[in-house]
């Protein structure tokens, strides 16, 4: 959910807890989407709907996230899209294997799916669809949790902004730029969501920028209040021609499936041949 302004400031002097060799936790959240702005008269009405499903283990990171939205034209005319994206990326952000497919209508298509690897030096993406090719990867380029895991750290640390590489598998150029501004950060208060009372939490705005791109406008942005934990809040998703605002429905905390289930260490990596 990593492809969700002037500074809000900073609530209290606080540090977030320390998150290092803490797995973010396995998670099971919708959310509401509905239209807050719209740029121009393309879209006159959306409404939707987020599923965001982590399932941590002792060894990696396995992501379902289906969005779901239906939008209204000038004309009154109403679409369906929905889009799939499942991840596996393993704990030491070596290695990453993506699918990402949209249905408008009746028909579907894969977007982009393959598998990544990183070393210190720079990695690679495998595209295996729409078409095979390779793409090479900058150092220090990030995955989406351990890049999720490494803005949670650097708000730990007092910092109020981090611009790392990001591959996210979302499309078929390879990394992408991002600004990741640290903005409000909070202490630990009642929540509806009982699981999260007891956590700080930040507010973060992130800026996916193309890499070959010479303006200084992102491709895409979104906001959002990440918990230690990993869990977000008051989501803002803006897509150009509108803006979308995901308010947090429904939120389950499953057990740790490292305690629960030990993975071996040779588990096989999901293949993602569907599609």
């Amino acid at each position: 959910m990593n492809r969700l302004a002037p500074a809000l400031g900073l609530i209290g002097l606080f540090t977030l807890p320390a998150l290092a060799a803490t797995p973010l936790a396995s998670q099971r959240a919708t959310y509401a989407l509905n239209l807050t702005r719209v740029r121009g008269h393309a879209v006159t009405g959306a409404t939707g709907r987020l599923q965001f499903n982590v399932t941590t283990t002792c060894h990696a990171y396995t992501v379902a996230q289906r969005m779901t939205l239906l939008i209204r034209n000038e004309n009154g005319v109403l679409s369906r899209t929905t889009s799939d994206y499942d991840t596996w990326e393993n704990l030491q952000g070596t290695r990453f294997s993506f699918l990402y497919r949209e249905t408008n209508g009746q028909t579907t298509k894969t977007v982009s799916q393959g598998t990544a690897t990183m070393g210190p030096n720079g990695g690679s993406v495998v595209y295996t669809a729409p078409k095979p090719h390779i793409v090479k990867l900058p150092k220090g380029t990030l995955f989406p949790m351990e890049h999720t895991t490494a803005f949670l750290h650097a708000a730990a640390k007092g910092q109020s902004f981090f611009d790392p590489p990001l591959f996210d598998g979302t499309s078929v150029r390879g990394a992408d730029h991002t600004f990741v501004a640290i903005l409000q950060r909070r202490k630990p208060r009642r929540s509806k969501f009982h699981q999260l009372s007891k956590l700080a939490s930040v507010a973060v705005d992130i800026g996916f920028f193309h890499r070959a791109a010479h303006d200084n406008g992102p491709d895409f942005r979104n906001q959002m209040r990440y918990y230690t934990n990993g869990v977000a809040r008051d989501i803002r998703l803006d897509f150009g021609g509108f803006v979308m605002r995901g308010a947090l429905q429904h939120l389950q905390l499953p057990p740790d499936e490292c305690q629960q289930k030990p993975v071996s260490a040779d588990q096989a990596e999901p293949s993602h041949t569907h599609g």
